[in-house]
């Protein structure tokens, strides 16, 4: 009896924060794993790598390789009608990370994904950053149960691009494929938005 309450409750309270957070009333909370999204929908997320999750970002080896890519990221060349489309979008929603456009078309070269799905992930999961879930983390990458908390968006960028590389090498490379992995509670609502937002680009 006292299981089936507790089921009860946190239905209740799921729902609750479902509305809040689609009305506005609730735009960001640190205990949920609800966004506010430009359309004024909820999208729950996990983005959890398959791979041990931990809530500060990255290694102390990761951190070496993070830095001596981002060197070798300053010194490439990048297509800029790449960079001014990403920035275009990202600046017309107020996203923080229109800033970081270049980086983020860098960075997608480098790991051999799409240009824009990092940035079409953020638009989905946090506004491109407005409301992050943990600091710099505009993908709620790390899922629900261990966060990742970033540094920088650069930072957040690099771990996120490399996390979707390794989607890429399993054979999930459109947003569709990728869906059940990142989000798997809606993933067909999910992959319909990101295929969205990525056709804005």
């Amino acid at each position: 009896m006292k299981r089936k309450y507790t089921s009860q409750l946190n239905n209740f309270i799921l729902y609750l924060a479902t509305i809040l957070i689609s009305t506005g009333i609730l735009v960001k909370s640190q205990e949920r794993v609800f966004f506010y999204l430009e359309s004024g929908t909820v999208s729950s997320v996990f983005a959890a790598e398959n791979i041990t999750a931990k809530t500060q970002a990255i290694s102390a080896n990761e951190e070496l390789e993070y830095h001596a890519i981002s060197k070798k990221l300053e010194m490439l060349d990048v297509d800029q009608n790449k960079v001014r489309k990403v920035r275009n979008y990202l600046a017309a929603r107020g996203a923080p990370l229109a800033s970081k456009a270049e980086y983020l078309v860098k960075t997608a070269d480098e790991f051999g994904i799409d240009y824009r799905l990092v940035a079409a992930i953020s638009i989905i999961e946090s506004g491109g950053g407005k409301y992050a879930y943990r600091p710099y983390n505009a993908w709620g990458w790390g899922g629900a149960v261990r966060p990742f908390t970033f540094t920088s968006w650069e930072e957040g960028i690099y771990t996120v691009s490399r996390g979707l590389s390794r989607y890429y090498a399993s054979g999930l490379i459109t947003p569709k494929q990728i869906a059940p992995r990142y989000n798997p509670h809606t993933p067909n609502e999910w992959s319909r938005k990101v295929e969205y937002v990525m056709s804005q680009m």
